[in-house]
């Protein structure tokens, strides 16, 4: 029985080394057999064109394969992007609510920003900051994300307030 996590190695290493058909043979495989790493890096590979024309059609497709298995946040994230790619400010909220529910703070930043811009949602700031603290205080976040989330709260909460 082949190993899902062996070919996600193989493919991953062979992309690293600019081996893009053997990546791309070896993401398809695993996906194939239903993995949900590879098939979130096939449709990457789609998404941006490495070893492949850019086909945002199938990377879409794949994705959401990826989500369907197993909630996955780097799929579900990836879908709120493609949708806002095509401008598509509903659905682009909708998929960062659902990575956000799944706790990831880099989702919960995506939330307060459309919360800011009125994107896909009505504007509202309250709601913007419960997202930020969310994000800042998330261990799924990116240190310049976090700072942003900071910078933002910094903004949105009233002068003179001291925080306990």
């Amino acid at each position: 029985m082949v190993s899902t996590e062996a070919l996600f190695r193989i493919a991953d290493a062979a992309e690293e080394a600019g081996n893009y058909d053997l990546a791309l043979r070896s993401f398809e495989r695993g996906a194939s057999l239903g993995d949900s790493m590879c098939l979130c890096r096939l449709a990457y590979l789609f998404d941006v064109g490495i070893g492949v024309d850019p086909d945002k059609v199938a990377a879409m497709r794949l994705y959401r394969r990826a989500w369907r298995i197993d909630r996955d946040t780097v799929a579900g994230a990836n879908i709120a992007i493609l949708y806002r790619e095509q401008k598509n400010w509903r659905q682009t909220f909708r998929w960062w609510q659902r990575v956000a529910g799944l706790g990831d703070g880099s989702a919960n930043l995506e939330l307060a920003k459309c919360y800011l811009r009125g994107q896909g949602v009505r504007r509202d700031p309250q709601a913007a900051l419960r997202c930020l603290a969310a994000a800042e205080g998330s261990i799924y976040i990116t240190e310049y994300e976090r700072e942003l989330a900071r910078r933002l709260l910094g903004r949105l909460r009233p002068r003179g307030l001291n925080s306990c």
